[in-house]
């Protein structure tokens, strides 16, 4: 079951588990698609920072429709 990132608290446990996090945004035709998956670094009001399974590192906005997910 996938569970939706929204609060403070669901980022930070998931970022202390070292929870793989997946990361969805819209396409061209308005439908949600995974675009990225990794472990949360590092998190403000405004936006995530990930290690991804690709070994980079990612930065994403929380306001701008991208959707969070982990699994539980």
């Amino acid at each position: 079951m996938m569970m939706t990132l929204t609060s403070d608290g669901d980022l930070f446990t998931a970022a202390l588990s070292q929870t793989t996090v997946s990361v969805w945004q819209t396409d061209e035709n308005g439908v949600y698609c995974e675009v990225d998956r990794g472990i949360i670094e590092e998190f403000t009001r405004t936006s995530i920072r990930m290690s991804t399974i690709s070994d980079e590192i990612a930065f994403y906005f929380r306001d701008d429709g991208t959707v969070f997910r982990a699994e539980t």
